[in-house]
């Protein structure tokens, strides 16, 4: 199955992600658990962050972020992209 990157950036004037931090995780330990999470994590500088998902196509990718706590109540703005693994 492809990978997919999902990159999750902050959006300028909306509440922090605290609220919703907790249900954000509980999504990703739900992905880790179903086998189709490869890696997470935040960006340092507190602008959001990514994770690395395997799905059968772009359209399967975009439903699971949409699912999302931080997406679903547009804490976040997203971009997927298919990632070609090397190693």
């Amino acid at each position: 199955m492809p990978y997919f990157v999902v990159m999750l950036e902050a959006i300028p004037g909306v509440e922090p992600t605290q609220s919703q931090r907790q249900s954000h995780l509980d999504h990703l330990a739900s992905l880790k658990a179903r086998g189709i999470l490869f890696a997470s994590g935040r960006f340092k500088d507190g602008s959001g962050g990514l994770y690395i998902l395997e799905a059968k196509n772009i359209e399967e990718a975009k439903s699971i972020v949409e699912s999302d706590p931080y997406v679903k109540f547009g804490l976040r703005k997203f971009t997927v992209k298919e990632w070609d693994r090397v190693y």
